[in-house]
Formats: structure tokens, sequence, C-alpha cells
């Protein structure tokens, strides 16, 4: 829990302006500016360490995984995440606030007079799993485009309490919801990666477990080299001790239709492999 609690530290301290999710080196702007990475020989290493903190952050934002497996995991933000945001999208006028159900706990809501919501947990069980208990401040905007619904959240002094550790979370996420199917797709704020840069994280799937590896697909934006969509071709396994993956691959293309290939050596290196190079990196 320990290595949780380290891990959570420092790849969620986050800025507190939301961009759809900036570095030592540049910022990543708005969405219609950000250029398709290219990779080299000069920033391999870089782009390597993108792929996998995109990765790295589908893993802790996964909801579809069993919270207890989730390596080195914010836990259960994810999940609030998508709880909070569906419970939002799916209010209208006409349909009376749902609330939340917290158990022993309790989840009160005040309607600021901007039109957002201030929700104030108090020993929530959110979740009904009896594994995490929530306390603190969370602000809810929410905005309706075509068939579409957004809700922007902003989580002040919130703490996720599993038992062990409490870890406290002040970040904000915003999470867009399909009316139709109530599909959710949610993006977080700028992360703090492993080499100290900002990253945008977005658009993540994710399927398999801590025990035999993770298979991944997300979108990140490299703050100094552009954006870039991975895919893993073998799944990643997150047992190191400095939270990066032991074994695994992950594969993307770049601007120019590059394909450049990731390989997890073992919990100090990894290999880049693009246009019949190869080099090994050092975390």
């Amino acid at each position: 829990m320990k290595n949780m609690t380290n891990y959570l530290l420092l790849f969620f301290i986050v800025v507190s302006v939301v961009a759809c999710d900036s570095s030592g080196g540049g910022g990543s702007g708005s969405a219609n500016q950000v250029t398709q990475a290219k990779i080299n020989a000069g920033n391999a290493k870089q782009l390597g360490t993108a792929a996998t903190e995109a990765a790295k952050q589908a893993v802790l934002n996964d909801t579809a995984s069993i919270l207890g497996l989730k390596p080195a995991a914010k836990p259960g933000i994810g999940t609030i995440t998508h709880e909070l945001s569906k419970n939002f999208a799916g209010r209208t006028a006409n349909i009376p606030t749902p609330g939340f159900d917290c158990g022993l706990g309790s989840a009160d809501e005040t309607t600021n007079p901007d039109g957002s919501t201030t929700i104030i947990f108090i020993d929530c069980d959110l979740l009904g799993l009896g594994l995490l208990e929530f306390d603190g401040t969370v602000i809810a905007s929410t905005t309706i485009s075509g068939n579409s619904t957004t809700v922007d959240l902003e989580y002040i002094n919130f703490t996720i309490d599993d038992g062990v550790d409490v870890v406290t979370l002040d970040m904000q996420a915003s999470c867009t919801t399909d009316n139709t199917s109530m599909e959710t797709i949610c993006t977080f704020s700028d992360i703090v990666g492993f080499d100290g840069r900002i990253y945008t994280f977005s658009s993540a799937t994710v399927s398999g477990d801590a025990i035999t590896g993770y298979y991944v697909s997300a979108t990140i934006i490299d703050p100094d080299h552009g954006s870039f969509s991975i895919a893993t071709t073998a799944p990643v396994l997150f047992t190191c001790p400095n939270g990066q993956p032991i074994s695994g691959e992950i594969q993307f293309s770049d601007d120019a239709g590059v394909l450049v290939t990731v390989t997890f050596n073992d919990c100090t290196s990894f290999t880049v492999s693009y246009s019949g190079t190869s080099e090994i990196f050092f975390w």
C-alpha cells in the first residue's frame, strides 16, 4: 500500500486548470493545436516514456478492473468519476435529483449560483463495495451539446480511505456521455509522469488484470512532441517497485506512419525500435 501512495503522489500531481488533459519543455495546448508526434533519435526515449505513461494511466483509471488488483492505483478514482458523471448526465429538468447512496455516510448536494453543484462527502461508500471510504468536496458542472452531456468534476481535498492508507486528491476530470448509448469517456487533468514532464491522457480501453497483465489502448499528448495513440501487442505487467512495467510491449505510429515498438525488458530498462533501429533506455 505504501507503493500505491508513493506512485499516486508522483503520477497525479495536478495543476488546477482543466486542459483536456504541459511540461518543463512546453504546454500541450488545445486539441486543435496539437500535432501528431514524429519519432527520431533525439526523442525516442521521451516518446517511449510517454507511451508507458499512457498505458499506466489507462490502467490506473480503468473502471473495469477489480479495484484490489490495480497496481499503484489511485483507488477507485476512475470508478467514482464515472459514477458521478453518469449521475449528473442522466439528470434533466424533469427528473428529480437522484442523490447519492452512501450507506452509513452522506453526500450532501448544494446548487451554486453559477449552476454547478457542490457535493460534500462524509464517510461515503459511494461504490457500495465496502472497500473504500470517500470524504471531501466535488464540484460538478454540466453542459449539454447535441446528443452529448459533458460533466466537469473538480475534486477538492478529496480523500480515499481503503482501511490502510488515506490518499488526498486535488484534481479535475471531464467526462462526456453519449445520451443514447450512455457510454462515458473521461479525461483527467494533467498528470506528471515518471520523467517529470506533464502529460495529457484520454480515450483509454483496458482489459486484463494485475496478475496476467493488461491490454491497453489510449491516446496521450507528449508535451514536447505531440500526440499519438498506443496499443499493447503483449500484455503489460506492472509489478516493479518503481511502478514501471516489468514486461510487455506497446506499439504506435508517428505522423509519417512509422511503426514504433516499445518493449519492456525489466524493471530498469525498455527498448524502442523503429525503422530497423533499436535502442535500450533506462528509467
